[in-house]
């Protein structure tokens, strides 16, 4: 194959709640991941065995042994027991540490197109078990759609598909530390009390947008407000401009608002656009990586 395309889209989530510490490190958490058509594009162009290339046209992201691409080539070629190589050119769209999971997508859209690339013939199942390997967000990014993560998060279930509805995605051009609200939360006390994503998981399969929008919930959301208040300002204007509902996603600081109004997605884009970095309106997808 001389070359192939691959479309990593974006996550958001609906529900994310923190239950408590496990035994390796990470934390238990439940999660209502849902995909946008916000995405990255990869593209995998032959190079001499033995040689990775990897080139962006976002000269703030780091290349090197630490990007999730290069470590997702690494575990394909190791596990393969292969010598192949590989030119990959990514087309950043994402924006980096938002809590949009553009690191997990472009490391599963590398399995997904390396795998049809290099012809190793792996399942899909098989892939989401190496990308667990890479980070709790990756087998979501792969799996896609709407979804219900438990245990780290990388537990998939996937749920009924939310569609047509606008996601507006704000991000204020800042980067938030999943460690740093992972321990802010810790310091809040793991006994606090809990929110359960049944209410939520029961909206979806009902496909009532309107109670998805109103039961929305992010753990980190109020730790997060305290340090970047605009983040509350952002939500306030979106919900005052006819907004169904909004959230940070993550450990933030991306804010994104749920209509079923096209009109209502461009208002609250207008108004917003000129006060963040990036402001996009987005839609719900029920697919993760998409071949060109």
């Amino acid at each position: 194959m001389d070359k192939l395309i691959v479309h990593a889209n974006a996550k958001i989530n609906l529900f994310l709640e923190v239950l408590d510490k496990r035994t390796d490190g990470y934390h238990n958490i439940e999660t209502v991941f849902q995909s946008i058509d916000l995405h990255d594009t990869l593209i995998f162009k032959e190079q001499k065995a033995g040689v990775i290339n990897l080139s962006s046209d976002n000269k703030d992201l780091p290349l090197g042994s630490s990007n999730l691409i290069s470590k997702a080539c690494e575990l394909l070629l190791k596990e393969s027991d292969k010598n192949y190589g590989v030119d990959i050119q990514l087309i950043k769209r994402i924006p980096i540490g938002a809590g949009l999971a553009g690191g997990s997508a472009d490391a599963g859209g590398t399995l997904i197109g390396l795998n049809e690339f290099w012809e190793l013939g792996y399942s899909i199942g098989d892939l989401v078990e190496l990308g667990k390997k890479l980070g709790a967000d990756v087998p979501f990014c792969m799996i896609g759609g709407t979804a219900l993560g438990k245990e780290r998060g990388d537990s998939i279930t996937k749920l009924k598909p939310l569609s047509n509805v606008y996601v507006v995605i704000a991000n204020p051009g800042f980067e938030v530390s999943t460690a740093y609200a992972y321990a802010s939360l810790a310091n809040l006390g793991l006994t606090r009390s809990k929110k359960n994503g049944n209410i939520i998981v029961d909206d979806i399969n009902n496909s009532d947008v309107l109670a998805i929008a109103k039961n929305l919930y992010n753990a980190f959301e109020q730790l997060v407000i305290n340090e970047h208040p605009i983040i509350r300002e952002i939500k306030a204007e979106m919900q005052n401009l006819g907004a169904l509902g909004a959230l940070m996603t993550g450990s933030g600081p991306t804010v994104f608002a749920l209509t079923d109004d096209i009109s209502v997605a461009e208002n609250i884009k207008r108004k917003l656009e000129s006060r963040v970095r990036f402001c996009v309106i987005s839609q719900t997808s029920n697919h993760s990586i998409i071949k060109a």
